[in-house]
């Protein structure tokens, strides 16, 4: 009888993580948006030369809850907080404590035989489906003329670049001695204007409305009313994006798993 009794309860929780149980609460992750981490620079060596890779970098961290790992740009992270072989040019470090919370700082290194500098500006990207921000490059000193590219582009004379999405582009900067400078340019986010009623609505009313999906009259989450697809936005970014929701046999398109992302990213606003 016991041993029945404890199969019927296995199969009853099996069958509950299989069904919409399990998307009743999603877990909660490390809010980092308050943390008191801080990355800084205590020293910084430039390369000798254009071509040399003996450039040297060490950083520390504070705050945050130790210990602390450190990165190269967010790739792999080690203890040593120094860095060594760098040749010239612009890098993101990233340090890391022990509850996954990050902080990133770009250091600029130098050549010791150039003269060659380059700054950058950059103006937000403000759509959604297509990008708009730009990347201006203004040169000096070094040996003209001088030839950009941006990311995995080719070598060209124009300084301003145009379509380009948000996040961390690198532009490499190379005059007539074959020097380079290599800059990591943030381009911004703007609000994109996604509107809930006109484009999120429609999709979760479409896609949402069935047992098991929190619709209307369900014991969980009510994705028709708005306060609830608030509360939630966040998680539902990052499950409709990852592809486990909405559950059963319905799939998103990439526009519709786009849209949201951006309105989520906007604000969740009521608009």
């Amino acid at each position: 009888m016991k041993t029945t009794l404890l199969n019927q309860i296995f199969l009853l929780t099996l069958s509950c993580y299989l069904s919409s149980c399990v998307y009743k609460e999603l877990p909660t992750g490390v809010d980092c948006s308050q943390t008191t981490l801080l990355i800084s620079l205590v020293l910084k060596q430039d390369a000798t030369s254009c071509k040399s890779i003996d450039g040297r970098v060490i950083m520390t961290a504070t705050g945050g809850v130790p210990p602390y790992d450190f990165s190269l740009g967010d790739g792999i992270y080690q203890t040593n907080p120094e860095f060594d072989r760098l040749a010239p040019g612009s890098y993101l470090f990233t340090v890391k404590d022990i509850k996954g919370c990050k902080m990133v700082q770009q250091v600029d290194l130098g050549a010791d035989n150039s003269s060659l500098t380059a700054t950058a500006t950059s103006t937000s990207d403000t759509q959604c489906l297509t990008d708009d921000g730009t990347i201006t490059i203004k040169i000096s000193n070094g040996t003209a003329p001088y030839t950009l590219k941006i990311d995995n582009g080719q070598f060209g004379t124009a300084t301003q670049f145009s379509n380009i999405g948000n996040g961390n582009h690198t532009v490499i900067v190379k005059d007539d001695s074959d020097c380079e400078r290599v800059l990591i340019v943030p381009v911004g986010r703007a609000n994109t204007g996604i509107s809930y009623k006109g484009a999120i609505e429609p999709i979760l009313i479409e896609n949402c409305q069935f047992t098991g999906c929190h619709a209307a009259g369900s014991t969980g989450h009510d994705w028709t009313k708005f306060s609830d697809v608030k509360a939630k936005a966040a998680d539902i970014k990052i499950r409709t994006s990852n592809r486990s929701m909405p559950i059963g046999d319905i799939t998103l398109t990439a526009l519709q798993i786009q849209q949201i992302a951006c309105w989520v990213d906007d604000g969740a606003n009521q608009n």
